[in-house]
């Protein structure tokens, strides 16, 4: 059995190869060749004011590579007022670090054969999805991008983005100016090619855009309808930063999986503010179109058209993640590292017993 770290996961795995990966991943799930486990959010009280408890998990078996992925998280949370817009954000109450792991087993033993954080191989993963939609429903000539937010998945929006066309020009706009200024100098280093800069305000972000994506905490709507122009695409990161009214304007939505609108499902009815927010939201309202949408992996196998003029406004949500997506590029990266000899291998007699469950 063998241990990995953020470190590790960052060294072996390549945004080009995780799209990859991905891809021939949605093209087995749309011809039911892979299985999800759905995504289930326990959320409780906690004992520190004005937040709750929230252990998530979500899995997913790929035949293909033989194996199956679990992924947790345990998170304290707290929902601030960030410039008057409410935020979601998870403390680092672990001895000041977040609790994220992934567990991958094998399908032919039943061994667990590897674990590791879902911090990098997260951000990755969620870029590489929203590139994967970018690919397939943005304009060719796509070369100007604008990005909303700049955090730790801003960053890998931008990754995906440069993989899946190439931008020239990228703009940055965050409600904090020294974050958007510290991202924009940081990929500017990163992307020497492109031209990336930071702006002061969210319409000067997105003027004359190709692409503009949303990738932010933010638990309001970020994308606005009147940014809808003619060959535009748009994605976000989460169901929160769009809205029902947005997706009316568009002429092709897609949605990464149709079968889970969000995740409040298990709320503990004395958790405060969350009991009734599990039934809110624009994917709930009467006038919801949100069954209607195909998804992605139907994008990917070719089961449904994607940008058809291109005049054509197009929309990519991805509402909520899977596990499958862990078990796929999971077992890549752990291939990797077996035949580069990262990470530590522990005695597998630590994850089995010896007696008849």
């Amino acid at each position: 059995m063998r241990v990995l770290s953020n470190d590790d996961v960052d060294l072996l795995l390549t945004m080009p190869e995780c799209i990859a990966e991905l891809e021939l991943m949605y093209a087995d799930y749309a011809d039911g060749r892979a299985l999800l486990v759905p995504r289930v959010d326990n959320l409780s009280p906690s004992t520190e004011p004005d937040s709750y408890y929230a252990f998530k998990q979500m899995g997913g078996a790929w035949p293909r590579k033989r194996v199956q992925a679990l992924r947790i998280n345990s998170d304290i949370i707290i929902h601030p007022l960030v410039e008057g817009k409410r935020r979601r954000v998870k403390r680092p109450r672990a001895n000041g670090r977040w609790v994220g792991l992934v567990f991958l087993f094998s399908s032919e033993s039943g061994a667990l054969i590897g674990i590791f954080p879902d911090g990098a191989m997260q951000r990755l993963r969620v870029g590489a999805t929203n590139g994967i939609a970018l690919k397939h429903l943005a304009r060719d000539d796509a070369r100007t991008l604008a990005i909303i937010g700049s955090g730790w998945q801003a960053g890998g929006q931008l990754m995906a983005a440069l993989v899946a066309r190439p931008f020239a020009r990228v703009r940055i706009f965050s409600p904090r100016a020294e974050s958007r200024e510290r991202f924009a100098a940081t990929a500017q280093a990163r992307h020497p090619g492109v031209d990336i800069r930071a702006v002061d305000n969210a319409e000067e972000c997105v003027a004359g855009a190709d692409v503009i994506m949303a990738a932010t905490s933010s638990l309001v709507r970020v994308l606005e309808p009147a940014w809808l122009k003619p060959g535009v695409h748009l994605s976000c990161i989460k169901t929160q930063e769009v809205e029902q009214t947005l997706l009316d304007g568009c002429d092709r939505v897609v949605v990464h999986v149709s079968a889970q609108p969000k995740q409040f499902d298990n709320v503990m009815a004395n958790t405060p503010n969350l009991a009734a927010e599990r039934e809110s939201g624009w994917w709930n309202a009467p006038g919801n179109r949100f069954a209607e949408y195909p998804e992605l992996a139907q994008l990917v196998a070719g089961r449904v058209a994607g940008r058809s003029r291109r005049e054509d406004i197009t929309c990519f949500v991805n509402n909520i993640g899977v596990g499958l997506q862990f078990a796929a590029v999971g077992a890549l990266v752990l291939a990797k590292a077996v035949a580069a000899g990262l990470g530590h291998e522990v005695p597998d007699e630590w994850f089995s017993e010896d007696v008849h469950p």
